[in-house]
């Protein structure tokens, strides 16, 4: 049965204990999208990751164990969830996906997260994925913006989409609404 999951991204500590602020798998436009692909009969799970604001893959991965990974699975990763997804398709090669969209993703060059993007890139895994876009936006930082296009270059079967005026794709950065049509005609065409 087709499903979809997001992985959202790394927020601050400081933002993540905010008690005033939505929790990173309620914030920016991934609840919108996992509604909007409901009704259109895709359920959709958003799994809170433990500890975002510092994530480890273990227990990232651990956070995903009652996922469906699945041929017939859209899967959405922001930021930092576009790296875990990245890892798990490398690590993991038999999983199949329908769709994998990575969304502003994030590489944590420097280290400063232990080994979250501590593995080796599996260039193959366009070959495992039906469609593999990635998304970023000509005013996010240089540093996502490179490595989209390194990603580009790294996965034959990878399309990149530039979009203007996404910022890093969170809103409060330059991303004015939940609504999302670019991700979900993406996910549903």
């Amino acid at each position: 049965m087709r499903n979809a999951v997001i992985i959202h991204g790394k927020p601050t500590k400081e933002r993540y204990d905010n008690p005033e602020l939505p929790k990173p798998h309620e914030a920016n436009w991934l609840s919108s999208v996992g509604m909007e692909l409901g009704k259109k009969g895709i359920p959709t799970k958003i799994p809170a990751m433990p500890k975002p604001y510092f994530p480890d893959y273990d227990d990232w991965r651990n956070a995903t164990n009652d996922v469906v990974f699945e041929a017939d699975t859209l899967c959405v990763g922001h930021s930092a969830g576009a790296e875990f997804l990245l890892r798990l398709l490398s690590t993991e090669k038999h999983i199949e996906l329908e769709k994998l969209v990575l969304v502003a993703p994030y590489a944590d060059e420097a280290g400063k997260y232990g080994g979250f993007s501590k593995y080796i890139l599996d260039t193959q895994i366009g070959r495992r994925v039906g469609k593999l876009t990635i998304l970023s936006s000509l005013d996010d930082s240089s540093a996502i913006q490179q490595n989209a296009h390194r990603l580009e270059q790294a996965i034959p079967e990878a399309e990149l989409i530039e979009l203007d005026g996404f910022g890093h794709f969170m809103l409060g950065n330059t991303m004015k609404s939940t609504d999302f049509p670019e991700l979900i005609d993406i996910l549903v065409q």
